[in-house]
Order: C-alpha cells, then sequence, then structure tokens
C-alpha cells in the first residue's frame, strides 16, 4: 500500500488562531496526511518538512525552501494575495501556485462597506465620545454623508471587488469600476456597474475603494496626483495591500482637505507605527489589517485550498491558479 500524500501548512503563529489549526487538522482530507509547521520552525526541521511535502499550504509567510521543494505538486495560498512569492521561480520548477479563490471575499467587501459608514457617519468619534460620558447629540449632521445615490468606484474587480459591488447596491448606491480585464457584460448587467478609465472614476466618484493585488502595476497607484483629483467631498478606502497608495502623499491629502477622509485596513509598513500621522484623525477610521479575517473565512479557505489539494492528486489543474 503506497503511503499516504503529506500535505504541511507553513504559518506564522500570530497570523492563525489554535482554533483554526484544530479544525483544519478536522478537515483535512481522507487520505492525506496533515502536519502544521510554524514559521519559527528551526531551519533544518522546515526544510526537512518542505522535502517531504506533496502539498504546501501557506499563510502569512514567504516562501525560499525551493531547493528542497522536489516533490511538492501544489503550493496552495490561504490568502487573496500572493505578492510575497516568487512566481518565477515556482513557474521555473513546474509547481502551480493557488490563492483562496475569493474565499475571503465576502468578509473583505463586508468590511469595506464598515469602514465607508464608519467615516461617513463619524461612528469612532460618536461612539468614543460616548464612552467619555459626552453626548454630542446633532453637533456632527451636517459633516455625515450617507451611501444612497452616491457613486462608489471599485478600483479592481476579482472576487473582493464584485462582492463590494454587490453589498454598496444594497444601500442603492451606484457602482462604477476600473480594471485592465474588465468584466463580462453580464457581470456588469447584474452588478448595474459601469466601467471607467481610471482619471474619470477618481475624479467623478464619492468613495473610492481598492481591491487590487499588489504588483508592479499597482505599487503606489494612488499617490499626490490622483487624491488631488478626487472631489474635496469624498473618501478613500483600503482594504487590498498598503504599499498600493503613498501614505505620505494621503496624509498630506487629508492635511490639505483635499478629501473629506479615509478609511484604512492596511498600511506601507504593517504594525502601524503608534506614532503614525494617520491616528488621531476624526475622518480617519484604521483597523489591524483584519478586513479578510472571520471565523466563517476561515472554514471556506481551508475547504477551498483542501479542495485543491484534492483536484491536484486527481491530476487535474487546482482552481485560482496565479500565472506568474
Amino acid at each position: 500500500m503506497a503511503a499516504p500524500q503529506k500535505i504541511v501548512l507553513l504559518y506564522k503563529k500570530s497570523s492563525i488562531p489554535d482554533l483554526v489549526l484544530k479544525n483544519a487538522q478536522a478537515q483535512a482530507p481522507k487520505g492525506f496526511t496533515f502536519t502544521p509547521c510554524e514559521a519559527k520552525t528551526p531551519d533544518d526541521e522546515r526544510k526537512k518538512q518542505v522535502a517531504s511535502a506533496d502539498y504546501l499550504i501557506a499563510y502569512g509567510v514567504g516562501f525560499e525552501d525551493f531547493e528542497a521543494a522536489k516533490s511538492v505538486k501544489l503550493f496552495q495560498v490561504l490568502s487573496a494575495g500572493f505578492d510575497r512569492l516568487d512566481l518565477g521561480k515556482f513557474k521555473e520548477l513546474g509547481i502551480p501556485v493557488a490563492n483562496n479563490g475569493g474565499a475571503n471575499a465576502p468578509t473583505v467587501a463586508e468590511h469595506a462597506v464598515l469602514l465607508m459608514l464608519s467615516v461617513f457617519k463619524k461612528l469612532p468619534l460618536h461612539h468614543n465620545t460616548m464612552q467619555e460620558g459626552k453626548w454630542l447629540g446633532h453637533q456632527e449632521a451636517l459633516r455625515m454623508r450617507e451611501l444612497r445615490d452616491k457613486q462608489v468606484g471599485v478600483v479592481g474587480f476579482g472576487h473582493i471587488g464584485r462582492e463590494t459591488a454587490r453589498n454598496v447596491r444594497g444601500f442603492l448606491a451606484n457602482v462604477a469600476y476600473f480594471d485592465p480585464m474588465g468584466a463580462p457584460a453580464e457581470v456588469e448587467k447584474q452588478l448595474s456597474a459601469k466601467r471607467m478609465e481610471l482619471d474619470e472614476l477618481i475624479r467623478t466618484s464619492d468613495v473610492i475603494t481598492v481591491h487590487t493585488p499588489l504588483n508592479k502595476a499597482t505599487r503606489g497607484l494612488f499617490g499626490a496626483k490622483q487624491f488631488a483629483a478626487m472631489k474635496q467631498s469624498a473618501i478613500f478606502i483600503n482594504t487590498s495591500r498598503g504599499p498600493v497608495m503613498d501614505e505620505k502623499a494621503l496624509i498630506a491629502a487629508l492635511d490639505a482637505g483635499e478629501i473629506a477622509g479615509a478609511g484604512l485596513d492596511v498600511f506601507e509598513e504593517e504594525p502601524l507605527a503608534p506614532n503614525s500621522p494617520l491616528l488621531g484623525r476624526e475622518n480617519v477610521v484604521v483597523t489591524p489589517h483584519i478586513a479578510g479575517t472571520t471565523i466563517d473565512t476561515w472554514t471556506r479557505r481551508l475547504d477551498f485550498g483542501f479542495g485543491n489539494v484534492v483536484r491536484v492528486s486527481k491530476g487535474e489543474r487546482p482552481l485560482a491558479e496565479v500565472k506568474g
């Protein structure tokens, strides 16, 4: 009888709770062994695990142990992003790479809307002042807005961008989007989404929400020129990757009143420095890179990742394969 094929999970302890590891053990497909390997595992032991793996699943880590990955048939990322990976090297070795196939899209999309509403309705200000025993009442009423009838410009129209469009349509917002690839006509019709060039979207949108991967084309996509072109009443939302925006340019735009506010889950450097100029602003809502993480998301991530392992074990191509 052939030995069972081995799945190795490469992860950072701070990124995956113990309950998720326990659930992963339970969700692993029958006929496979499953071995978690934490990032701080000594190099020799980690390389030994990689060398014995048929399938690698990763979250919160990069990968450099290519020399050891002789038997690996799939490198499965549990996140949507894959910017930490050398895709060229994987291609050279013939190892397919797949991301999570949109498993975190509902959660990220909900979080993007949460940030929009929090900035528009000044939620942190009202919450914090009430916690301090202060009652602002309608003091901020003329500085608050609603999503209804606003144009939400979605930059990046993949799984997350489309899910965000679907959500804001529920608030009767209008959807514009920019994506070099475009979307099928039936998707545009279903989501009542109008494709625009990036400059037009920036100039006309009341909310800009970013859902692009981080690559050479998107690094620094939003800088001083783009923020200056936005409406003064518009807000900027980023739940994708921090380096998609130029933080100094964003701070300058906020200081100059070029835009009305921002909702940010990601930053150029993480964790965000406690003395960051982005903190302490009534018109900026920040969260610690949590947009894609809930217990519901983790179930979908693992289901998708293990499903891809089974597909590849049967000789099929993985779903959501990333092309280098």
